[in-house]
């Protein structure tokens, strides 16, 4: 297992080799037999081979790369990063463009592209990645006729299922920031499962998830999000969230959430990814997030006490 801080060196690392057009030093950073989904839902891919042809494309259109935010899991293996990337339209574009990601140019062609997406590395004892996933769907590019400086539009209509996927985590959070449990776990699937932190807390079913919930609300949690990303397959949504919490203490959390959906717009599968270093106790008294909402919530009615996933009944 690698550290917190070595595996976010790792991202910071990930993207400065690629934004420098360092192709063999950024395979350096993974295992022979790594797979790889660059978006996920174009399908999966292995080996150094596939890889370099991946990144070749990005670095022929002069990919530039920041991190927004990088957490981890709690599982000892994991790394999740926001990244928005600039590049030159030409070559990716047009091959979007003939993809149906993005739409033809009208006119002018845009000179410049850019994506939002997150990038999921598993690293393993040896510190190579052993599988890489990046997380966008076609909202998440825009592009501009102007250079890079901007300005960068996306699509000026969004797919009614992807706008709904684009809702779930609002309307999570405006249901949970209201006190509203039943609201809040109509949301997601009856055998739903939620890892908040991966390799740390695993629920199970609705009413472990209304547990869950109650205490999030009971304990003053006020988050707020930051923009999300999607997948071309529409089954994920992944977002920035930027947590006080209140109860017991004053802490701040930066994590970041791939919520998995089913046919129907339904949560299935929710990782909370944050650390230990992601984490800010005792936060000065003039932080300047917005008070939680009043505590509104009602305690679920159970005939018998939740007890924790794993304990034998």
């Amino acid at each position: 297992m690698l550290n917190e801080r070595t595996r976010k060196k790792i991202a910071r690392e990930h993207s400065r080799r690629l934004s420098e057009g360092d192709i063999d030093g950024l395979l350096g950073l993974y295992a022979e037999d790594v797979t790889f989904e660059a978006p996920v839902g174009a399908g999966r891919l292995a080996g150094h081979e596939a890889l370099r042809a991946h990144f070749e494309s990005a670095v022929a259109g002069n990919v530039d790369e920041t991190i927004v935010e990088s957490v981890v899991g709690q599982d000892g293996t994991h790394v999740l990063s926001r990244i928005t990337a600039v590049m030159d339209y030409r070559p990716s574009g047009p091959l979007y463009a003939d993809r149906g990601w993005l739409p033809a140019p009208e006119g002018a062609e845009p000179t410049a592209l850019r994506c939002h997406y997150a990038l999921l590395l598993r690293v393993g004892e040896s510190g190579l990645i052993e599988d890489m996933r990046a997380y966008w769907g076609k909202p998440d590019l825009e592009t501009s006729v102007d250079g890079r400086s901007g300005p960068f539009a996306g699509p000026s209509v969004i797919d009614p299922d992807e706008a709904a996927l684009r809702e779930l985590p609002h309307n999570y959070l405006r249901l949970l920031q209201k006190g509203d449990v039943e609201g809040t776990v109509a949301l997601f699937t009856d055998d739903i499962v939620f890892e908040d932190p991966v390799g740390g807390l695993l629920l199970r079913g609705k009413d472990a998830l209304r547990e869950h919930a109650f205490r999030g609300s009971e304990g003053k949690v006020h988050e707020m999000l930051g923009r999300l990303v999607t997948s071309m397959d529409g089954r994920f949504v992944v977002v920035l969230g930027d947590a006080r919490v209140y109860v017991p203490a004053r802490m701040r959390m930066r994590m970041i959430t791939i919520c998995e959906v089913n046919e129907d717009r339904l949560g299935a599968h929710i990782q909370g990814f944050w650390g230990l270093t992601d984490m800010t106790i005792g936060i000065p008294d003039d932080d300047t997030a917005p008070e939680p909402a009043p505590d509104t919530a009602r305690r679920p009615e159970r005939k018998d006490a939740l007890k924790p996933f794993g304990t034998p009944s």
